[in-house]
């Protein structure tokens, strides 16, 4: 059976299952038929963990994305813990910069949510919108070009042609790579350490990250079922035969281990459930475009989790490539025009390609163990935490603000 959809969106993920919800709810999305295809099924919201090893850091930007898209329920909002503040150490140096959300006249700085949570909040929303068919679970076994434009993908049963198709299927992205995207790759030889800890310390809503030459350590606040504070999320960046080397430790001598590393920030420590070693890998692919396929997400782009920008990215690219589709529609042009599609590019792509820039720089930088450079280190983190409008002007951009 052959059905036709206005958009085809292969990945339901944060990212495409945002996409498919802005453009479903924004202007002109009525009148369009969407389909939404995804191999895996989401969780029940009420199902989803509080405490979760796999933590996204959402700024306000996508906060405010997701509610108005209908993805911030309060089952959801529960969930999440919020930070107001950030601490960043330079463990070879006395390097330390502080912010707080009150600088910037915010009551936060963003929030901490479980992947899986927000996955499913998005596949509720998803499933409860009109013109959004979700075809979940259920894999592609083909696709190709039409030769009068567009796609056509074969499904189990049937074959769907669509003039748009949008990829949000990860950063390995089959169809990035069956279109012949090309794309910039950059292997840091590392792997990061995913866990959550018990701390004998409430976290104080303050995201913590410590720069070491071996990696960065961050702790992301979350808080249980109870409202306890004293857990985190921690993503610890390591050359792959350390990261090796402490996911095989016991429970015990890991925590020492972290206790080390996190100066004892927030005291004794414990593991909450079971670690996890999660390839990391950067890559940007050369065009984000070409006639009737648009990347999205990490389909496009993914940098190194140091920031916690990622998703943000992500869901940036979501809310733009959505705007620009309703407004050629409003102009009475395809959801595929070709002037829509490179706008988006043209407004995305700086600001990615700078990012991931920007978290290259960041590693070279703090992986310096030399003297002369962790003294550069320290005066420069010294001099930029008193200066408060360059501050304030990071925290805004950070929290999607700017």
């Amino acid at each position: 059976m052959t059905r036709d959809a206005d958009v085809l969106i292969v990945g339901a993920g944060p990212v495409g299952a945002a996409f498919a919800l802005a453009l479903a709810r924004g202007p002109a999305g009525a009148e369009l038929a969407i389909t939404l295809v995804e191999s895996q099924p989401p969780a029940a919201l009420a199902d989803t963990a509080m405490l979760d090893r796999r933590a996204l850091a959402l700024n306000e930007r996508s906060r405010c994305l997701l509610d108005r898209i209908g993805a911030w329920p309060e089952a959801l909002a529960r969930r999440a813990c919020p930070y107001r503040s950030m601490a960043v150490w330079d463990r070879a140096s006395t390097g330390h910069v502080s912010f707080d959300c009150a600088e910037i006249h915010q009551p936060r700085l963003g929030h901490i949510v479980a992947q899986p949570a927000l996955i499913a909040a998005l596949g509720e929303a998803v499933r409860a919108q009109p013109n959004i068919r979700f075809l979940c679970p259920q894999t592609m076994t083909r696709i190709e070009r039409l030769p009068g434009g567009g796609c056509a993908a074969e499904l189990n049963d049937e074959r769907i042609c669509a003039p748009l198709l949008v990829a949000a299927d990860g950063p390995r992205s089959p169809l990035r790579e069956h279109f012949g995207f090309t794309a910039q790759h950059w292997d840091p030889g590392q792997l990061a350490l995913v866990a959550v800890l018990r701390t004998e310390r409430a976290h104080g809503h303050c995201a913590r990250q410590w720069f070491a030459p071996a990696g960065p350590l961050a702790f992301l606040p979350l808080h249980d079922e109870d409202g306890d504070t004293r857990c985190v999320a921690i993503v610890w960046s390591q050359e792959q035969a350390v990261a090796e080397r402490l996911h095989a430790l016991s429970d015990d001598a890991l925590c020492r281990e972290l206790e080390i590393a996190s100066e004892h920030a927030l005291g004794a420590l414990a593991l909450h459930g079971a670690r996890a070693l999660v390839p990391l890998g950067q890559h940007h692919a050369d065009n984000y475009v070409m006639p009737g396929i648009a990347l999205l997400g990490d389909a496009a782009h993914a940098i190194h989790p140091l920031a916690g920008q990622g998703v943000n990215l992500g869901l940036a690219d979501a809310e733009v490539l959505a705007e620009e589709v309703a407004r050629a529609r409003q102009r009475g042009l395809g959801v595929a025009d070709a002037g829509a599609l490179a706008r988006y590019q043209r407004r995305r792509r700086p600001e990615n390609l700078a990012m991931l820039a920007a978290m290259r720089g960041f590693k070279t930088l703090f992986g310096r163990e030399d003297l002369p450079s962790a003294l550069v280190r320290a005066a420069g983190m010294q001099w930029f935490d008193r200066v408060d409008p360059l501050k304030r002007l990071v925290m805004r951009a950070a929290a999607g603000a700017a």
